[in-house]
């Protein structure tokens, strides 16, 4: 049998395979996620028969759970081991309840009243359960994967990549999809849509848990306390950073997108170039997305952050001040933020250095207990950036079906353009205080940790 070859941290190299596969994961939480955060609010006003309030009360109330999940996941992650390794079990079960909750949240159940309000919280917070027993451990994965920086780079590309693709696929046919299904029944369109999406996404999610190994393994006696996992969490400064930049990053993007439609439709005033306005940045990403592991090796991961905050916040306040009544002028500038997506794989690849780095000082790994927190970081990110920039809007007298006038314009604006990018500026503040980026640094430590990892398997043969 050939001998394989191993890198610098003694592990055979990944290969185009296992970025393919982990790629996959996050195109297939897009075809479930994406689905929710785009099309669900619609689905239940328009189809399940939901009021307004009881919608936003619904959404907000899952949200507070979803930030309760994510911790709670963390500290489970951190409690197992199996043969399998401590995050791929979860992924594996946890992609068959997101299949069913999928399907049951955009299904119109055959009752009505409090039964069937009681049915939508059951089935949304359901779904959001699953969705982080999935998600959580899938965004841990490189961190146990691999100790080379260039191949966790590649596989954080690799998923950025998946989401963008992901996203154009949802928007390019979820509509036709419903239409196709449901032939003038949209319950019955959703409901078909949701089961087809579902099941094209569990033997992607299957592929991941099944190919993505994990090869840096924490053994029982090696971990403290959960109460103490908390702890060093935000006593390690530069994770803290890492997770405050992808907070900026994802309440200046999220936050827009929850608007932009508004944007394009009373102030660009264009219905034509709505779809493809919506969805430019995510196309631009994707075409750059794999040049990035290139990117960061030349620049390294904070410079291409800030670069990306800079290209990001220029855009939007260039598209605030300038004629965005001009369609050639906002395909430009749109063009020019979705450049910013170069920055796609750097928060997670700054976490995974800034828990490497603490496990060499002081010889903790708490990777699940900090990918958790950086999902409900995230989520409280998109909450927020929801609720502030529609109060934006209605504190300039947007009202919906009311009219729109040059002032209300100028609120929706604000929201849609400005705000996001201010936000993007003040992600800087965080990575400027990062400080992980020497060159050689992380080098250095992923080599020591490669070397006690070795020394331990020695003990544990001769013992």
């Amino acid at each position: 049998m050939k001998e394989q070859k191993l890198n610098a941290y003694g592990m055979t190299p990944l290969t185009g395979k296992h970025y393919f596969v982990y790629g996959l994961g996050n195109f297939a939480s897009q075809l479930s996620w994406t689905m929710v955060s785009t099309y669900l609010s619609i689905f239940y006003t328009d189809v399940f028969g939901l009021g307004v309030g009881a919608v936003a009360l619904l959404m907000l109330i899952a949200k507070v759970r979803d930030g309760i999940n994510d911790p709670m996941m963390g500290t489970l992650m951190e409690r197992t081991h199996t043969r399998w390794g401590r995050f791929r079990p979860y992924i594996f079960v946890g992609a068959i309840f997101l299949v069913i909750f999928t399907i049951l949240t955009f299904t119109v159940p055959g009752f009505g009243g409090p039964a069937k309000l009681a049915y939508a919280y059951i089935t949304y917070i359901g779904l959001g359960m699953s969705y982080t027993m999935t998600n959580v451990p899938y965004l841990a994965l490189p961190v146990v994967m691999t100790r080379d920086p260039k191949e966790v780079n590649k596989l954080n590309a690799a998923q950025m990549m998946g989401m963008t693709i992901g996203q154009i696929v949802l928007n390019l046919f979820v509509l036709k999809l419903v239409l196709w299904f449901g032939k003038g029944d949209q319950a019955a369109g959703y409901h078909s849509t949701a089961i087809v999406l579902a099941l094209i996404a569990l033997p992607m999610f299957w592929a991941v848990a099944y190919l993505s190994k994990e090869r840096i393994t924490v053994k029982k006696e090696d971990q403290g306390k959960v109460s103490e996992g908390l702890k060093l969490v935000f006593k390690n400064k530069n994770l803290v950073c890492a997770m405050m930049y992808c907070f900026f990053n994802m309440f200046g993007m999220l936050g827009r997108i929850s608007v932009a439609v508004y944007f394009y439709m009373h102030c660009v005033q264009n219905f034509t170039f709505i779809t493809v306005f919506m969805m430019m940045q995510m196309i631009v990403g994707t075409l750059i997305m794999p040049f990035t592991p290139k990117i960061i090796d030349k620049f390294g991961k904070k410079k291409t952050a800030i670069i990306s905050m800079v290209i990001q916040g220029t855009a939007l306040i260039i598209l605030f001040f300038g004629p965005y009544e001009n369609i050639v002028f906002d395909f430009v500038v749109l063009i020019y933020y979705g450049l910013g997506y170069v920055a796609g794989p750097c928060g997670a690849g700054m976490m995974i250095d800034a828990i490497d780095d603490f496990d060499d000082k002081y010889g903790y790994r708490n990777d699940g207990m900090a990918f958790s927190f950086q999902g409900t970081t995230v989520k409280i990110a998109t909450a927020i950036a929801n609720s502030l920039f529609l109060v934006v809007m209605g504190a300039f007298g947007y009202v919906g079906g009311g009219e729109i006038t040059p002032h209300v314009q100028t609120g929706i604006n604000v929201a849609a353009n400005l705000l996001p990018g201010l936000v993007f500026f003040m992600g800087i503040i965080p990575l400027a205080i990062y400080n992980l980026d020497k060159p050689g640094y992380m080098e250095a430590v992923r080599e020591r940790l490669t070397a006690r990892d070795k020394a331990k398997r020695e003990a544990a043969k001769e013992a």
